[in-house]
């Protein structure tokens, strides 16, 4: 018995420990850059050993793991919020363009760390169950699906294409608006 406190114990301060780190990291990310900011800073800002923040990760890895805990919290801020498809794509859309160091940088994270299938996943279900949800009963569950995996790829291909300088951040937004349209054209979706 007295060994289970103790471990819960420490779980529970190395969860905390990790939540303080992913917090400082994100922090310096955004107010250093992803490039300035080392793991030394973030041990320091986070008063931890580097050793400690090395425990949750490297770099990469925070950076990873920073940007999917926002991408979630967006989502929990969202959800549900109105019946439009393209106000479920524009928080991640101006999360993105907004921070453009990042996005490249969380981009970079995820082709050279290779092994985050699984992170990808999750975000994907994040967004598709959120247009699944929009699209309501407009759809069949199998219609609404396919119709939220193709958005999901549009999605991904816009922001490739912001990062590639194809598109400004203007014409991203009506871009994406575009593509619903089309969409809600192919499927036989009414407003």
């Amino acid at each position: 018995m007295f060994t289970e406190h103790v471990h819960s114990s420490r779980s529970a301060a190395k969860a905390g420990t990790d939540s303080k780190v992913l917090a400082t990291a994100y922090g310096l990310f955004l107010t250093q850059g992803y490039a300035t900011t080392s793991i030394r800073s973030i041990a320091s800002e986070a008063g931890v050993s580097v050793g400690t923040v090395m425990g949750v990760g490297d770099k990469q890895t925070l950076l990873i793991r920073t940007i999917g805990q926002h991408i979630s919290e967006l989502h929990d801020e969202i959800r549900g919020q109105s019946d439009s498809l393209l106000d479920v794509l524009k928080p991640f859309l101006q999360m993105f363009t907004g921070h453009e160091e990042l996005s490249r940088a969380f981009g970079a994270a995820l082709i050279q760390q290779g092994n985050q299938g699984e992170a990808l996943t999750a975000l994907k279900t994040l967004l598709t169950d959120e247009i699944t949800l929009r699209l309501g009963t407009r759809l069949s569950s199998a219609d609404a699906a396919e119709y939220a995996d193709l958005l999901y790829n549009v999605y991904l291909g816009l922001l490739i294409g912001w990062a590639a300088g194809i598109y400004d951040t203007e014409h991203l937004t009506s871009q994406a608006a575009s593509s619903i349209e089309r969409l809600n054209t192919a499927f036989g979706v009414t407003q």
